[in-house]
């Protein structure tokens, strides 16, 4: 009897904390595995952007930067066709966990760059240019792997706590960077900003065999799919066990974060 008092009671909690958040039960987990994922890469993101700042403007001083967003907005827009290509030629749930590792890699490359005094100055280059990329890629990752998990009433709940993953981030970093560089020094956060995006990574990985039915093999539907869907949506909520959730349009989402 205690034992299911207690189940009661925590039931009665998680309740409470989904209606303050405006979920429902079957969005829960969804939600906050997209919460997770985006806070982790970002933090990783975050404390790859700090190391890059520093390290580029001692070598290049501030004079370079007008020079530097351009290039950066360049290679942003050219990684965005990479990602439409990859999405061509993997399986989506394959190409976001691709893309999230695609993230990471370089981080640890750069790592052993800086310790070249022959490739110093091309590293940090590459690393201001790669970081605004690596910004793009993963608001992209992130808007699409939502679309695919949620239909449309759901996003409307479930994208503005995704987003805020940005904001966790920001606070996580801040508070961690300083203690960060003083234990281990400026270029090793490098290498913590590397396995934070590679838990990202996992994390995506987890959400896309779970909710494998969010991600099909194929861009297009068939009619069977559609019907089936159809007749989803008229028996009930949606579970996250079953069933084949919409790929409504998301390009109607709140504006990038």
């Amino acid at each position: 009897m205690e034992l299911r008092n207690a189940q009661l009671q925590q039931s009665g909690w998680s309740q409470k904390l989904l209606q303050w958040v405006n979920l429902r039960a079957e969005e829960s987990e969804r939600t906050f595995l997209m919460f997770a994922f985006y806070t982790a890469t970002s933090v990783g993101l975050i404390w790859l952007e700090a190391v890059t700042v520093g390290l580029f403007l001692d070598e290049y001083g501030a004079e370079s930067l007008p020079l530097i967003y351009i290039a950066g907005a360049a290679v942003g827009s050219a990684l965005g066709f990479f990602y439409e290509w990859l999405q061509e030629i993997l399986p989506m749930r394959r190409s976001i966990v691709a893309i999230a590792l695609f993230l990471a890699i370089p981080t640890a490359l750069f790592r052993c760059g800086l310790e070249l005094p022959a490739l110093l100055s091309a590293t940090i280059f590459g690393m201001r240019l790669w970081i605004d990329g690596a910004y793009v890629l993963n608001d992209l990752n992130t808007s699409i792997t939502a679309n695919q998990l949620f239909n449309i009433r759901e996003i409307k709940r479930a994208y503005p706590i995704v987003s805020s993953g940005i904001l966790m981030a920001d606070v996580i970093s801040g508070f961690s960077l300083g203690p960060l560089i003083k234990v281990i020094g400026l270029e090793n956060v490098m290498l913590t900003a590397c396995i934070m995006m590679v838990v990202g990574a996992l994390l995506l990985f987890y959400l896309g065999e779970t909710y494998s039915q969010a991600f099909p093999d194929s861009n297009l539907r068939t009619d069977e799919d559609r019907t089936d869907y159809t007749t989803r949506r008229l028996q009930g909520p949606l579970q996250p066990t079953s069933g084949y959730w919409s790929r409504s349009s998301f390009w109607s989402k709140p504006s990038t974060f």
